[in-house]
């Protein structure tokens, strides 16, 4: 048996397997072996004399599956366990912090350093479930192919107070009282111009010189393909018959001086469909 890491067995199987049955165009066309697994809803087609039967029938426009022989049973194993992560989800834990490295100096430096990585990750949860899960496909397929890993750098970004004008900006909080009966407190601009002086209860704010959101979200996408890289060698170890795989070392977090806990990827829970309710007329 042959020793191999996740990342070269995903490689082999993504370069040199899977492509199988897609003739010139490879993984992209439907037929090869990783697009047939990837539409057989885990599981419907349980064998590649199965898919060669549905090729030649008329299905390859072409791009026949036998002429390119079939994959190996491992890249197969592989390739459904790969095709299974687009039932899943990431998982950030509330503690999650992606510029642990980043100075703090004060509490305004971790103020904003939080509140640069809460946004980030509200804006990846805007994404739907679906996009979310093919993301984490993506993620593991995209790096096998180019063999690479992802880029976890995020350069530390000055701090500067906000300014308006060329000049420092001042804000205040006021209360305002809606049509809708609700009290909500809004931020203004704090500086009378009229007086040329801040108003009572003005404060100045500060703000990174560059955004970080870029790089926390890069940082997330890192952890996500360790976190799949790690499912996969659980879930596919003892299925393998030609290789045996070697555990990898890769660090969740390599922009620290030890490895931390990060995200995970958890099974995703099913949507139901919304209750019909009745209405009186």
């Amino acid at each position: 048996m042959k020793t191999v890491t996740i990342e070269e067995l995903l490689t082999w199987a993504f370069v040199h397997e899977l492509p199988k049955g897609g003739g010139v165009e490879g993984l992209d066309n439907a037929n090869s072996a990783w697009r047939m697994l990837e539409a057989s809803s885990w599981g419907k087609i349980t064998s590649f004399a199965e898919l060669g039967t549905l090729i030649d029938s008329g299905t390859g426009n072409g791009n026949f599956f036998i002429e390119q022989g079939e994959p190996h049973d491992d890249a197969v194993t592989l390739g459904r366990a790969v095709a299974r992560l687009g039932q899943c989800d990431v998982a950030i834990p509330g503690n999650w912090h992606a510029l642990a490295d980043w100075p703090r100096t004060d509490d305004v430096t971790d103020g904003m350093a939080d509140a640069a990585v809460k946004r980030a990750i509200d804006r990846y949860m805007l994404r739907t479930a679906h996009r979310r899960a093919a993301g984490i496909v993506s993620l593991v397929v995209g790096t096998a192919i180019l063999g690479k890993e992802l880029d976890y750098q995020a350069e530390p970004s000055k701090i500067r107070m906000v300014e308006r004008g060329g000049k420092p900006a001042w804000f205040v909080m006021r209360r305002i009282n809606h049509e809708d009966g609700q009290a909500y407190d809004i931020e203004v601009d704090g500086y009378n111009g009229r007086t040329h002086r801040p108003v009572k209860g003005a404060y100045r704010k500060y703000e990174f010189s560059t955004d970080p959101t870029g790089d926390i979200l890069g940082r997330l996408d890192y952890q996500t393909w360790v976190a799949a890289l790690r499912r996969l060698e659980v879930e596919i170890a003892a299925d393998l018959v030609a290789h045996r795989l070697v555990h990898s070392d890769r660090s969740m977090t390599p922009w620290l001086d030890r490895d931390m806990p990060g995200v995970a990827i958890v099974e995703r829970t099913a949507e139901r469909p919304a209750k019909k309710t009745a209405v009186a007329c």
